[in-house]
């Protein structure tokens, strides 16, 4: 029998006031970081990373919209991602992370020929676990991770986000002190860095494995 398991919106809605809270926080705390390091943003700066924040909000709503319509289907043969199907017998690991409250966050399932899928924000996660666990081979792996922190918390992504804007400007008054040969070092290895993950975001596909 195939079962089949719905997108939780409950959850959609919790990570969108989450990437919310996350936005706004940073602009604010860029405003507030600035005044508290005596350090002056340029308004046009502050616009455009306003715009950039409402774009990424906004595209978030759409992607999340076509989240919602995913399902996962289940069998005692197979996992059923979309146009994705997977051998139940093929899989050689399961790792199922749970918050701090104890709820779950996200499955991952790894396959015998280094495929891995990792399942997160489904409506009626428990029983979805307990019947993937009763389907595969009593030899799978299985490693139960618990994350170190409420990521849930309504005050993490505020605070988040006001740690990432103090940081900024810190570093950015910092930089104003550094010589040509360091500024053009730093700049080095941030285009080596942005450079580098934009190919492991090709190859790997991450957030495809995801969600």
């Amino acid at each position: 029998m195939l079962i089949k398991y719905k997108v939780s919106e409950k959850e959609i809605k919790r990570r969108e006031m989450a990437f919310l809270a996350l936005s706004v926080s940073l602009f604010l705390g860029l405003i507030l970081a600035s005044i508290l390091f005596n350090f002056p943003i340029l308004y046009l700066f502050l616009g455009l990373l306003g715009v950039i924040l409402l774009i990424s909000n906004l595209w978030l709503k759409v992607f999340f919209k076509k989240f919602l319509k995913m399902k996962i289907s289940l069998s005692k043969e197979f996992l059923i991602k979309e146009d994705q199907k997977f051998l139940i017998k093929k899989i050689n690991k399961l790792t199922i992370k749970k918050t701090t409250n104890n709820t779950f966050r996200e499955i991952g399932i790894f396959f015998d020929d280094g495929k891995s899928l990792f399942i997160n924000g489904i409506g009626n996660f428990k029983k979805f676990e307990e019947n993937l666990i009763k389907n595969v081979d009593k030899n799978v792996v299985i490693k139960h991770i618990r994350e170190p922190m409420d990521f849930d918390s309504i005050f993490f992504y505020p605070i988040l986000g006001l740690i990432l804007s103090f940081m900024t400007i810190y570093f950015l008054k910092l930089m104003i002190t550094f010589n040509d040969q360091v500024m053009k070092i730093i700049f080095c290895v941030s285009i080596i860095y942005t450079f580098s993950i934009g190919i492991y975001l090709i190859i790997s596909k991450p957030i495809k494995k995801r969600y």
